[in-house]
């Protein structure tokens, strides 16, 4: 049995006419025959019949039929695969991140790699979640890159090219006292309540320290999963947050304040792990992240 056999077996049970199946694939209507025969002797069974001028699949031809698409299916997906590992342009990326970066910061990373790329025949899978979730799924080979903050350590696998800081804000009802502030200081903010995040984010890790920094120490009164369920407390006045903007913030009823000098604010990189192969596509997205931390830091020089 070859591929070539399945080929032709699959054309001619779609159309269930040898002249136009041979037409289909560009042989000789005899050259057909010859290859459906020899396969229906390979498999012991007659895979068509003909009834005057009618044409049809046997009962061996109709459960045979799946199988061989199926054959055929999975081969031209590892044709597909080893073309995506062969060839840099092509390929699939899965990429996951924090909820903040997805309303601007992903689109525009996205749509200035396919630029630089000169085509977009790279296509990216997409998973929104926590820091760390992301990471464990990195670590585990289930994503291949993830854009989020992270702190580099000695002893982890996963590598980062630092994209953008995101600054983080205090997010405080329209109604409340500071809201006609321009700017604040974290000393002011001793006897608010706070809304915070789930300790497992590396939002919380960073509002965390920014308190212990100026000696602070936040009156919780709720903790929550994600920011817009942050900014829903907050507008429903139930406290004040720290959080980076939101695009839905303005359906909250809520007021953005900046921290005096911009005190407030993490480094957001794009991660990998360095312990498992890259695809060419994976390293034409890095090097691209790559030139545009590089032109970052040109760009602050001058």
């Amino acid at each position: 049995m070859t591929l070539q056999q399945l080929r032709y077996f699959i054309e001619m049970a779609n159309t269930l006419h040898y002249t136009k199946a041979a037409e289909q694939l560009n042989i000789s209507q005899p050259s057909l025959s010859y290859a459906i025969s020899q396969l229906s002797i390979t498999l012991g069974v007659p895979l068509f019949m003909k009834e005057g001028m009618q044409i049809s699949l046997t009962e061996y031809g109709k459960a045979f039929l799946p199988y061989a698409e199926s054959a055929l299916n999975i081969l031209s997906q590892g044709e597909m695969q080893l073309d995506k590992m062969h060839n840099p342009s092509t390929g699939n990326i899965s990429l996951g991140y924090i909820y903040t970066v997805s309303f601007d910061s992903i689109p525009q990373l996205i749509e200035e790699f396919y630029n630089y790329m000169g085509n977009r025949n790279i296509n990216f899978s997409f998973q929104v979640n926590m820091t760390n979730l992301l990471i464990k799924k990195l670590l585990e080979g289930k994503l291949d890159v993830v854009m989020a903050p992270y702190t580099e350590t000695a002893n982890e696998p996963i590598k980062a090219i630092p994209i953008f800081e995101q600054e983080l804000y205090l997010i405080v009802y329209n109604s409340h006292s500071l809201s006609s502030r321009t700017s604040i200081s974290v000393e002011e903010l001793r006897d608010e309540k706070f809304i915070m995040i789930n300790k497992a984010t590396d939002l919380y890790l960073q509002t965390a320290n920014l308190f212990k920094h100026y000696n602070v120490k936040p009156n919780v009164f709720f903790e929550v999963d994600e920011c817009n369920s942050m900014a829903s407390f907050v507008g429903a006045q139930l406290g004040i947050a720290i959080m980076p903007i939101i695009p839905s913030l303005v359906n909250y009823k809520v007021t953005a304040i900046p921290f005096k000098d911009k005190i407030a604010k993490r480094t957001v990189s794009i991660l990998w792990n360095s312990q498992i192969n890259c695809t060419p596509a994976l390293n034409r997205f890095l090097e691209y992240c790559n030139l545009k931390n590089q032109n970052k830091i040109i760009a602050k020089k001058d």
